[in-house]
């Protein structure tokens, strides 16, 4: 063999050894682009459903909040980013369901600098992005899943979506709920009682009951006015305009009692009279204890169920009025306090420090005022 051949092989091999090596350090670099390519209908986060059982806690993230909700023995889901209050399970159930019934629709862009377009940037401080991590209970096991999802689509339902260790994005069919915010994983209505369940409202040394020839609830009927009745040390801080406030605001306000906020009970605080009304209902003495701080009214709930009184019917359909297990009820609330919403304090406020016109004087409360509840 010639020199000149032998010259020619070794520059031919010396180049193809250099694409070789080339393509292998570009294939390197965009490593974290390329995807094994995704089959339209295939689910987006593979057996997510059937790794239900490893998962120990799941963190929602969104802009700089971040809500974690952990698992606790007996499948029971608390939310650890509020002081371990219980969260609604179905709500835990509904988020795995969902993110594992995603599927791929289609392949869309691997650019990371559009990622945003698609509100898939993250981390992402403008809170369009959702970052959801289902962490094993395993200690110092890899998560069981992460996905990031964007904005959603509709008609039909979609949104898009990639995993946190890739670029690659896809528009996958399926709706998900994600909310941010720690309130969305609790039950935020305490009670919520039917017209009539309750039979007299105090607050203050002023009490209010219907009157004994009230037929009690009618369909489409207003509610008759109800007799007030205010003790004598009472009675000089009691104007006209507020006692109308009360016979307005008590007969219905345990009718539909929410929450704003929740966090362990504090015991170094007193309840103040007039944010804490007593309710008598047919089967259970409820009482509010509340107490105004710079962010709003906070209570804690005490129930004394009553003896010998029925055994509740739950409610027919979500969202209505029924008679709770007061003695499960009080059971769940031992130990634990919450905030009032401000359209609930404000109900109690106006009992106590109604509107005057400027200049006005006081309507001072005299007996002759007051209803009687006898009558």
């Amino acid at each position: 063999m010639s020199h000149g051949i032998m010259r020619r092989n070794v520059v031919i091999g010396i180049t193809v050894a250099a694409f070789a090596l080339s393509g292998a350090a570009f294939l390197m670099a965009r490593s974290r682009d390329m995807t094994p390519e995704r089959a339209r209908g295939s689910p987006l986060v593979p057996g997510l459903e059937s790794r239900a059982a490893e998962i120990g806690a799941i963190e929602l993230s969104r802009g700089n909040a971040t809500v974690r909700i952990e698992r606790l023995a007996g499948d029971r889901w608390v939310v650890a980013s509020s002081d371990a209050y219980p969260a609604r399970t179905e709500l835990v159930r509904a988020l795995l369901v969902s993110i594992g019934s995603l599927t791929v629709d289609d392949r869309m862009t691997a650019k990371k600098d559009r990622h945003g377009e698609l509100g898939l940037a993250w981390p992402d401080e403008s809170g369009k992005a959702r970052l959801v991590r289902f962490l094993a209970s395993a200690p110092g096991a890899a998560p069981v899943a992460e996905v990031i999802l964007g904005d959603e689509r509709f008609a039909p339902d979609a949104v898009f979506a990639r995993l946190p260790a890739q670029d690659q994005t896809w528009r996958a069919l399926g709706r998900v709920q994600v909310p941010a915010d720690a309130l969305a994983w609790i039950d935020r209505t305490l009670v919520a009682l039917p017209s009539g369940e309750t039979l007299s409202a105090s607050i203050a040394g002023l009490t209010a009951t219907p009157s004994p020839n009230d037929p009690g609830p009618q369909p489409g009927m207003p509610r008759m006015p109800w007799g007030i009745a205010v003790t004598e040390p009472e009675r000089e801080h009691w104007s006209v305009e507020q006692v109308d406030s009360a016979k307005t605001g008590l007969p219905s306000f345990l009718e539909r009692l929410e929450i704003d906020g929740v966090r362990r009970a504090r015991t170094d605080i007193a309840p103040e009279p007039q944010w804490s009304p007593s309710f008598d209902t047919r089967a259970a003495l409820v009482t509010i204890n509340g107490h105004a701080e710079s962010d709003g009214v906070w209570f804690t709930l005490s129930v004394l169920p009553r003896p010998g009184a029925p055994v509740p019917t739950p409610a027919k359909r979500d969202g209505d009025p029924f008679v709770p297990d007061w003695s499960a009820l009080s059971e769940a609330c031992d130990g634990w306090e919450y905030k009032m919403p401000a359209w609930k304090a404000d109900t109690l406020r106006r009992m106590r420090a109604p509107a005057q016109d400027p200049g006005a004087e006081p309507t001072t409360l005299q007996p002759s005022t007051l209803g009687d509840p006898r009558r």
